[in-house]
């Protein structure tokens, strides 16, 4: 019986590398090497890396994961650190690419390589060929060397290590008070010309950010709709379609109630008291007592109970099971036994019914026809604006706007969370022009109202707000400022260390709130991170108090009262910090290698591939 299981284990291993290897032949017979870069069909492809296709099949795999924008991204990734090695005249030799497939644990058997003629077996009966196997090995294995070559050179130093070190490890208990700054600030307003002094002297806190200007063309949804009419009978398909959920009003009651709570872990003594009393009250209820001023009086409940008990109408699925069962088992003006649900004991009276029934059709006719012509309008806007967007490419928007009929509009000087001047909730438009070069041309941008293609024209630098346009907030940022400076005035004349916070505190009418054990990077509690904050608490002396730091939440004052020293652990980390760290700076660096390569190379997406790829 273990021979046979063993045997079978075999069977299904080779039956899996088999898969696998399909798998990758579905994306290598079009694309990677020799024969297999032959031209695409123009909807075949996913991407183009300086004129090099990758064919829509291989990021379809993992599109089934919901992964398909991913995996394009990581192809071109692939395709631009190939052509970069190849460039630099990296290679491999047919004894590297046999080595590592005798190293594949796919191909071996107790540890060991499974020989030639097993090895050549298993590509005599799938669809992809040994040659194209090992071809695609080899361009894995230039990929993985050049990536080595980059990253080989990366180090930190002695003093890195163990400031990584002080960060994870580095705790200090604090005692801190936070101080409303209006408490402070002196009361006379500023003057203009000491608004002026302090705006010039901090024109950079005010600065928004680079600019950009250029032309667009809207895909409207709505102006599509109305030349694109539902017939009658989809009109009367989609109501039948929806007529058991959207066009269906389920049965709803609606029900007073009395609670009587039973607090989570009560003991069965306590919750029967509870119910004795319950059970009175029900008692008066179903012998007439008015059921809203039993509520009123008995029910804890207190949303409902100054209703009389009231809950208006609800549905299936809206209460609690138990409650439901008995609002939906009584007829009106019924009242029900008692009812234990996880809040307590119910008494429930149903005062109204309303019967489930259909939404008849030509009631919501024309309803359904607005609906599908929007639907139908928002399925051709994405194929228009797609087709648009690749026809301006590389040219003028304006030009092939004219040839098209449709309007151009422009956009002014726009900067970070603005948005398009008549065109509301539009800043992600904005956002996607900030990471576009003059003469770029976006992808469709989805708007609440339908798909918007932008081109760059120009650029603005980065400028201040004029003052009169932020007034208020240089006002305010003037008044904190003074009220900071005289918190550290005050300060200077108060006992040093813990007893001088402490009596600011007093002095202040503000409470002295106490930190045990700080780690470095984590915000005190009640506010937020703050770099000034954390550089305090990892600098501080214990028994030192800090300068007066602003805060969104107000002035903070601070001081170390302790710091717990590791630095014994010290040998015993470092050389798994000092991997780490070597480890995320060689991702970085090969992040802005691949980064780089992008800027440098044209790479195209066919973006209605990619969208269907997302979608699956």
């Amino acid at each position: 019986m273990l021979q046979q299981m063993r045997d079978g284990f075999r069977y299904l291993k080779w039956l899996l590398v088999i898969i696998i290897f399909m798998f990758i032949w579905w994306a290598f017979a079009t694309w990677g090497g020799g024969a297999s870069s032959r031209k695409q069909s123009e909807g075949s492809w996913a991407a183009r890396v300086n004129g090099q296709e990758i064919p829509k099949q291989y990021p379809q795999q993992r599109a089934a994961m919901h992964l398909g924008h991913q995996a394009v991204d990581g192809l071109v990734d692939q395709e631009l650190v190939y052509q970069e090695a190849a460039r630099q005249g990296i290679g491999v030799s047919p004894q590297e690419v046999a080595e590592a497939i005798q190293r594949d644990p796919g191909f071996q058997d107790g540890g060991h390589f499974i020989g030639l003629e097993r090895y050549r077996n298993v590509f005599r009966n799938s669809r992809i060929s040994l040659e194209d196997y090992e071809e695609q090995v080899r361009r894995d294995l230039v990929i993985e060397k050049f990536r080595g070559l980059v990253e080989d050179g990366v180090t930190v130093s002695d003093a890195e290590v163990r400031e990584e070190f002080q960060k994870r490890n580095d705790k200090a208990s604090v005692e801190y008070l936070v101080v409303d700054p209006a408490r402070l600030a002196p009361k006379p307003r500023p003057s203009d010309a000491e608004l002026t002094r302090y705006y010039d002297n901090h024109r950079d806190r005010y600065a928004r950010g680079e600019g950009r200007s250029g032309v667009y063309v809207l895909f409207s949804a709505s102006e599509l709709a109305s030349s694109e009419p539902a017939t009658d009978a989809e009109v009367q398909a989609a109501y039948d379609r929806d007529r058991s959920t959207r066009f269906t009003v389920p049965e709803q009651r609606r029900a007073s109630h009395i609670l009587f709570k039973v607090e989570p872990g009560a003991t069965p003594a306590a919750a029967a008291l509870i119910e004795k009393k319950a059970r009175d009250v029900l008692k008066r209820a179903r012998a007439g007592d008015d059921f809203a001023k039993l509520a009123g009086t008995f029910s804890q409940d207190t949303g409902s109970a100054a209703k009389g008990g009231d809950l208006d109408f609800f549905g299936r699925g809206q209460m609690v099971p138990e409650f439901e069962k008995a609002a939906f088992s009584l007829p009106v003006g019924g009242i029900g036994d008692l009812v234990r649900s996880p809040y307590g004991f119910h008494i429930i009276k149903v005062t109204e019914a309303r019967e489930g029934r259909t939404i008849p059709f030509d009631s919501v006719r024309d309803q359904i026809r607005d609906q599908l012509r929007l639907e139908r309008a928002r399925g051709e806007i994405l194929k228009r604006s797609a087709d648009f967007a690749r026809a301006a490419a590389g040219g003028k928007l304006e030009v092939v706007a004219r040839s098209q009929g449709l309007t151009v509009r422009q956009t002014g000087t726009l900067h970070d969370s603005e948005a398009l001047p008549d065109l509301a909730a539009s800043q992600s438009v904005v956002a996607r022009m900030l990471g576009l070069a003059p003469g770029q041309v976006s992808e469709p941008i989805p708007v609440p109202s339908g798909q918007v293609v932008v081109q760059v024209t120009g650029s603005a630098p980065s400028e201040p707000r004029p003052l009169p346009e932020i007034r208020a907030r240089v006002e305010k940022d003037l008044a904190e400022e003074r009220a900071r400076v005289a918190l550290a005035e005050r300060l200077k004349s108060a006992p040093a260390g813990r007893g001088g916070l402490k009596a600011l505190a007093r002095d202040l009418k503000v409470e002295l709130k106490t930190q045990a054990d700080v780690a470095r990077g984590t915000p005190l509690p009640g506010l937020p991170s703050d770099k000034a904050i954390e550089a305090q608490i990892a600098s501080l002396a214990p028994g030192t108090v800090g300068d007066p730091i602003l805060t969104p939440s107000g002035i903070v004052v601070l001081g170390v009262t302790a710091r717990q020293d590791h630095r014994d652990e010290f040998q015993t980390q470092k050389d798994s910090i000092r991997d780490g760290l070597v480890r995320q700076r060689q991702d970085r660096l090969y992040r802005a290698l691949l980064k780089r390569l992008r800027a440098q190379s044209k790479v195209e997406l066919n973006e209605p591939v990619v969208r269907s790829l997302d979608q699956g």
